[in-house]
C-alpha cells in the first residue's frame, strides 16, 4: 500500500506485499565475508549488505523507518568483521563495530542463523 507523504512529496510503502518484496531472505555468507576485502569504507560494507537484502534496492531512496532483523549466529559473524575491519581501518571508527551497533541489523534469535527480515522497514521509493 503506497502513501503520500505530505512533508516529503514521497511515496513509502511498508514491505506486506510478497509478491512485489521478500521479507526474508537467507544472506548469503560468503559474499558477506567477502564484503570485508572488497570495501574501503565500513560504511560501503554496511550498504552493501543491505543492498543483499532489500530486494529493490536501487529504487529505494530512504529507509524511513526499521532496521533488517538476522539470526543471531550471522549478526554476531558480521559484528566480529566489522571489529577486526575497523581495527585494519585507522580513523574509520573510534569504536569498533560502532557502525554495525548503530546502524547495522538488529538481532532477531527467533530468525535463523543468516537468515534476515525486513518486513517492519518503511520506505520512500525514488
Amino acid at each position: 500500500m503506497l502513501r503520500h507523504m505530505a512533508r516529503t512529496g514521497m511515496l513509502t510503502e511498508r514491505i506486506t506485499d510478497q509478491k512485489s518484496f521478500l521479507m526474508k531472505s537467507v544472506l548469503n555468507e560468503e559474499k558477506a565475508y567477502s564484503l570485508f576485502s572488497s570495501c574501503e569504507k565500513e560504511c560501503d560494507v554496511l550498504i552493501a549488505l543491505l543492498e543483499m537484502v532489500i530486494p529493490d534496492w536501487d529504487s529505494v531512496e530512504y529507509i524511513l523507518d526499521g532496521r533488517p532483523r538476522m539470526g543471531a549466529e550471522g549478526w554476531h559473524a558480521i559484528y566480529d568483521l566489522f571489529c577486526r575491519f575497523n581495527e585494519s581501518h585507522p580513523g574509520e571508527s573510534i569504536f569498533p563495530g560502532g557502525l554495525w551497533l548503530s546502524m547495522g541489523f538488529l538481532k532477531d534469535e527467533q530468525l535463523g542463523p543468516w537468515e534476515v527480515d525486513c518486513s517492519d522497514m518503511k520506505f520512500a521509493f525514488k
